[in-house]
């Protein structure tokens, strides 16, 4: 594995309406799951180095400021996963995002209060130090509180890319689904 010396930057919004998978509880919208980047070239993995919301600067420091995982899943697998895997790898049931090697990092606020203009952007993360991300990212953005039209969420992310072997790559995304919630994929 060798750094190339590149570095990505993505920026952007997810939305309830652009989702690619939602996870459904008792008929109640909880959790909606949205893909951000797909990067099938062989031989290339990123490493995540920094996670934030992006603020928005034209209504107070807050707004979008909506909790999210960053996970490994790319719109396919979101298109064909069932409630049940939605539901693990949402960590809306008996399990924890920190059990699910899928989840990579995550961002959140100090508060659940999306008018509070004290929530620090800089540094309310987490990420896993040996999370190595091979094609896809998406994000999983919990909406139970705030409800579809308000769970919109913005981010920055930064990543590191990797050139790696095929061994390499291969070990990677066996890596990233070893510990699947529960083995489902």
């Amino acid at each position: 594995m060798k750094k190339t010396g590149r570095s990505v930057c993505l920026s952007g919004i997810v939305t309830f309406d652009n989702a690619d998978a939602v996870y459904v509880k008792a008929g109640t919208n909880t959790t909606y799951f949205q893909n951000i980047l797909v990067d099938e070239r062989r031989g290339y993995a990123y490493k995540v180095t920094y996670i934030s919301a992006f603020p928005d600067v034209t209504y107070a420091p807050t707004l979008y400021n909506t909790p999210f995982a960053l996970q490994s899943f790319s719109r396919r697998e979101l298109l064909r996963m069932t409630q049940t895997q939605l539901q693990l790898h949402s960590a809306n049931g008996d399990m924890s995002l920190a059990q699910d090697n899928r989840t990579i990092a995550i961002y959140g606020s100090n508060t659940g209060n999306k008018t509070e203009a004290t929530d620090n952007y800089q540094n309310q993360y987490v990420i896993k130090g040996d999370a190595m991300v091979t094609q896809s990212l998406s994000l999983c953005v919990d909406m139970i509180m705030l409800g579809q039209s308000a769970s919109s969420a913005t981010y920055y992310i930064e990543l590191d890319e990797y050139e790696v072997s095929e061994d390499e790559e291969i070990l990677l995304i066996l890596n990233e689904r070893a510990q699947n919630a529960r083995g489902l994929q």
